[in-house]
């Protein structure tokens, strides 16, 4: 009986210790699970008779608006991803190389820049380079039309504008990592006649392969999801995943929320897929390097 009176207090202390984590488990339930399971259900329910149903899926995978919305979207999402990422590495690696009051301002600019999104960064980038921008006025009043090849409103016009907000992102992602890089291990490649290149070759790059990685996923989520600002320029007149989910939800003729809840699904499922594919990579990676 003693053993038990001892023992009560040790265990009421470790079911206190759980308390202060109920608020987080509860937003998770109203504002993730309960959703995100009220989703699937929608996405298998038949429009306006309520039977079950995997037409939506079988829309989504057999019509050509949203073969070319899936395509438009995976294409911008990787290629800025991966742009993005080359661009923030050299960003992030100047930055650690620099004194700490300018990389403090520049940090500092970081993260007000990375703020700029949405519609304000539409309407900018239509003021700027749009048909009758500034610089497409500047450039063809000079006769050096350097800027007429480019075309805002298109799907290599949206790339510029996806690369542009993904480098502020994957700068402040990265430049934490570079800390890590160690100056003993610069220096002893040096002693070793070791280039620059054969450093971060095969030493710095398979040390941050975690943090590229997770930033890689970061940036291709940004720009999955990103809805505001290509909406503000290229409205419904290039399919976009986002674009095409909003528009289920606010058509103003038919409204298909079954359909939308089986696109929004699919993104979410394309996501978790290359989630999984850049864990993958970091196991995989770490056994080669314990074996």
């Amino acid at each position: 009986m003693r053993g038990k009176i001892k023992r009560f207090p040790d265990q009421l202390k470790k079911t206190f210790c759980f308390f202060p984590v109920l608020p987080f488990f509860f937003l998770v339930l109203m504002f993730l699970l309960i959703p995100l399971g009220n989703m699937v259900v929608r996405s298998f329910t038949a429009s306006g008779s309520g039977g079950l149903t995997v037409g939506h899926y079988r829309d989504i995978f057999t019509k050509a608006i949203y073969h070319a919305a899936l395509r438009n979207s995976l294409y911008l999402s990787l290629l800025s991803a991966v742009i993005g990422l080359l661009l923030s590495f050299f960003i992030a690696l100047t930055l650690s190389r620099t004194e700490a009051g300018s990389r403090n301002r520049f940090m500092a600019m970081l993260n007000m820049v990375s703020n700029f999104s949405g519609l304000p960064l539409g309407v900018a980038f239509m003021i700027i380079l749009g048909t009758t921008g500034v610089l497409m006025e500047i450039s063809a009043r000079m006769g050096m039309p350097i800027l007429d090849i480019y075309n805002l409103y298109s799907g290599n016009g949206l790339l510029l504008l996806y690369v542009y907000f993904q480098l502020p992102l994957g700068t402040l992602l990265l430049y934490p990592a570079f800390q890590g890089i160690r100056k003993e291990w610069k220096d002893s490649a040096a002693l070793m006649r070791a280039y620059e290149a054969d450093f971060w070759f095969r030493i710095g790059i398979p040390i941050l392969l975690p943090s590229l990685t997770d930033t890689f996923a970061m940036l291709f989520a940004n720009a999955l999801t990103s809805y505001a600002t290509p909406f503000v320029i290229m409205s419904t007149n290039y399919p976009l995943l986002p674009i095409k989910i909003t528009s289920m939800y606010t058509g103003e003729a038919v409204q298909q929320q079954e359909l939308g809840a089986a696109l929004s699904i699919v993104m979410i499922l394309i996501m978790l897929a290359l989630m999984a594919l850049c864990n993958l990579v970091k196991v995989l990676f770490y056994k080669g390097g314990k074996e």
